[in-house]
């Protein structure tokens, strides 16, 4: 198989949009008055008009689903197929048209044999839903024209009986024209506008429904969740790993059973969190299956925060790659509060010590006193950052899930909690790593003894490294031989990090001396990536983009 020929079902979908657009053309504009006269010999007036009613109806179908054919849905194949029969048909009878039923026999010959490729599903309840609105729309709107035309009548200058009103209102509905529609009044001609808005609208409604992706619905199983966390247990070795476990995600495992995606929903785009989990051998092929899987739910899978580990692995699956940031990890055998380099963190240390202030680890299960705390600094860092609680890859405060963590905390000269951050495993890697980092309003130096409390903590049961988490776009687009999207990334990082504070998270977290660690977005095609980032901010405000927009507000106008 050539490399252009996964394509052709892209290059279908543009020639049968562009063949709808021809029935449609041609059934307005071109007439042969000489065939249309001889076929009247051999055929009745209603199936010359019928005939060039369907071609327009085939057409403007085409047109409509040509999009769903480059998502290559089924249902749309299905449909298009059934408009191309009946287009040929009507081709021929509404003037001998063989050009346009030669070009339309020859596109639905392309269809038949790539039938294989279009295998992406619609969503059941929406299908259901949709032939519903089918259904409904058809029956109002003809009670509606029925009593239309029998109660306004006079402003046809007719006189319509109940039967005679069905019979324009069918005929009308059917887009053919009568003598007795031939003088309405200005109400008569608002009714009848309404009567085809009704109609059109609910066929396109109806379309759409029945093309939607389909919507995840399944509740994940406690066995499912079981699963991904006993695979966790062996294979985990990422800081995002422990998160993947949150309730939050949903599972996709491979075929072997032996590794898994942890993903959300937005819209129609998969968010996957990290690489997938399990045995090295098994990622390549769960990385296929994942996107498979995908195309046949029409869902645009991406991978966010990705190892190097795989790239090269979704690049063979047709995947681009884009560099969104650098973790900080902290070398825990290098790591010294002493020479000058570490003077200003050591000063700050120094101080806050002088102060009374006093680091404490808290072991789970956490009693409801210290939880209530903890809740009391974590909505004072809230309404700092102007937003309500992230999601997705990060946990949130959810008493369950904290109370299950280790706590370091720092209290000040009075034993309130001034600072602290939850303890999470990453399983088979030997480094510490953090969630929650959270203070109360006030100097930054409570957050400084917090990270040296826990980098002595991990240093002592035996860590090498420290993660500190994710700088977003750091390290992004900064050279000469950057891509498009990389000067892209690079140019948000300069001129809104007044409101977002890029440079400064990367300026706390260089104090420690870390190596940088890049992390990388994976997406399908780069028409894709406004999506696919939409999607990403969307998973991560706990789907909803209300939180960022009020933040983004608030900090614009402090700015």
């Amino acid at each position: 198989m050539s490399n252009c020929s996964p394509r052709l079902h892209y290059l279908a979908a543009f020639l049968v949009g562009l063949t709808g657009l021809g029935n449609i053309l041609t059934a307005w504009l071109v007439h042969h008055p000489a065939r249309y006269i001889w076929l009247k010999h051999f055929l009745p007036w209603v199936v010359l008009r019928g005939s060039w009613l369907f071609s327009v109806i085939a057409g403007t179908v085409q047109l409509f689903l040509s999009w769903s054919l480059g998502r290559r849905k089924i249902l749309a194949w299905r449909i298009v197929v059934v408009m191309f029969f009946i287009s040929t048909a009507a081709n021929l009878l509404r003037g001998l048209h063989f050009g346009q039923a030669a070009s339309n026999l020859g596109l639905l010959l392309l269809l038949l044999a790539l039938k294989p490729r279009f295998t992406a599903a619609s969503d059941p309840p929406s299908v259901r839903h949709g032939l519903a609105v089918f259904a409904g729309v058809t029956l109002f709107t003809y009670l509606y024209g029925l009593f239309g035309f029998y109660l306004l009548d006079r402003h046809f200058h007719q006189h319509f009986n109940l039967p005679e009103a069905s019979a324009q209102t069918i005929a009308y509905l059917a887009w053919l024209a009568t003598p007795e529609l031939a003088h309405p009044t200005r109400l008569a001609r608002w009714f009848m506008d309404s009567l085809a808005i009704i109609q059109v609208g609910g066929l396109f409604y109806g379309l759409y429904m029945v093309l939607r992706p389909v919507v995840y619905r399944r509740t994940v199983l406690v066995s499912e969740r079981k699963k991904a966390a006993s695979i966790v247990e062996r294979y985990g070795h990422s800081s995002l790993v422990h998160l993947t476990l949150l309730p939050d995600k949903i599972y996709h495992f491979s075929l072997s059973q032996k590794s898994f995606v942890a993903y959300a929903l937005v819209g129609n785009v998969a968010v996957v969190l990290g690489d997938p989990v399990g045995p090295e051998d098994d990622i390549p092929h769960l990385i296929e299956e994942f996107t498979t899987f995908c195309a046949n739910n029409d869902w645009h899978p991406a991978f966010y925060q990705v190892l190097p580990d795989y790239l090269s692995v979704y690049q063979a699956n047709g995947y681009n790659i884009l560099k969104i940031g650098e973790e900080a990890v902290v070398d825990l055998h290098q790591f010294t509060l002493a020479g000058s380099e570490r003077k200003s963190l050591r000063q700050t240390v120094n101080r806050m010590l002088r102060k009374g202030f006093s680091t404490h680890l808290l072991m789970p299960p956490l009693g409801e006193e210290t939880l209530r705390e903890l809740k009391e600094v974590s909505d004072h860092w809230l309404k700092m950052q102007k937003g309500g609680e992230k999601r997705f890859s990060l946990g949130w405060f959810d008493p369950a899930y904290i109370r299950a963590c280790p706590v370091m905390v720092v209290r000040d000269d009075r034993g309130r909690v001034q600072a602290f951050a939850n303890i999470i495993p990453e399983y088979r890697r030997n480094e510490g790593t953090i969630d929650l980092m959270r203070r109360r309003e006030g100097e930054s130096g409570p957050m400084d003894l917090l990270f040296v409390a826990l980098i002595e903590h991990f240093r002592e049961h035996g860590f090498d490294s420290f993660n500190l988490g994710l700088c977003p776009l750091a390290g992004v687009g900064g050279h000469p031989a950057a891509s498009l999207q990389e000067r892209a990334v690079y140019f948000f990082y300069r001129h809104f990090n007044q409101l977002y504070g890029f440079k400064g998270l990367r300026r706390f977290k260089e104090k420690y001396g870390p190596r940088w660690e890049p992390r990388y977005l994976v997406y399908p095609h780069p028409l894709m990536l406004p999506r696919i980032a939409m999607a990403v901010v969307t998973a991560n405000a706990g789907g909803s983009l209300m939180s960022y927009v009020r933040a983004w507000r608030e900090k614009r106008r402090l700015a």
